[in-house]
């Protein structure tokens, strides 16, 4: 049976500057949500919660690969429909929303089903193992918000924890930290909706 990684064990090995950048890039994106309901209204009105998410996808995206573009022992692949994060060689992420119940929603695809129940994409070694997570945000169904950042570990259908990001902005630069609010994990019912890390920019689904 394979073992998962606590959140705490997570968070060390991400390290501050991805957890910092997952953080902000969720919260830059609440308020060009607003800009956009305010400069066009009926187009997101119009909106299907898929097509808003995917909007709301590719501005998270802009601000988190902009962020870690250089950062030491992170690699940000970018080859539409693929878009992940990888940190070192054994943590994977992709950006998704999130229900309030910590699911997420995804093509039933072969490779989708794969990432979400931790299927590696190349052999595991002792101190090398693939962990497969998902970051991005609770969405507000009810008033279509964007909701705090957050990210998660899965299995299959099992929400083993999700842990919120909690964004404290820094009154001198208008901008982001982030600190960690502790979160007991609950598991929830289900709905689940080979590629070796590259060296370059390239690259799997995710919104």
């Amino acid at each position: 049976m394979k073992s998962y990684p606590s959140w705490d064990q997570v968070k060390d090995a991400l390290g501050d500057k991805v957890i910092a950048s997952l953080g902000t890039a969720v919260a830059a994106s609440r308020p060009e949500l607003a800009d956009y309901r305010r400069a066009f209204p009926s187009w997101v009105a119009a909106h299907t919660e898929r097509g808003l998410a995917g909007w709301i996808h590719d501005r998270i995206w802009f601000h988190l690969a902009g962020t870690l573009d250089g950062v030491s022992d992170v690699t940000v692949i970018d080859k539409e429909p693929h878009r992940e994060i990888w940190v070192g060689y054994s943590y994977r992420l992709r950006i998704k929303r999130h229900h309030d119940d910590g699911h997420v929603s995804t093509y039933r695809t072969s490779e989708a089903l794969d990432f979400l129940t931790q299927v590696p994409v190349q052999p595991e070694f002792d101190g090398l193992e693939e962990m497969h997570l998902i970051a991005g945000y609770i969405w507000d169904k009810e008033t279509r918000q964007i909701g705090p950042a957050v990210v998660s570990l899965r299995d299959g259908d099992n929400v083993l924890w999700i842990q919120e990001l909690v964004e404290i902005p820094d009154e001198g630069t208008g901008t982001g930290t982030v600190s960690i609010t502790p979160q007991t994990p609950t598991p929830s019912g289900p709905q689940i909706g080979e590629l070796k890390r590259p060296d370059a920019k390239e690259g799997t689904e995710s919104r």
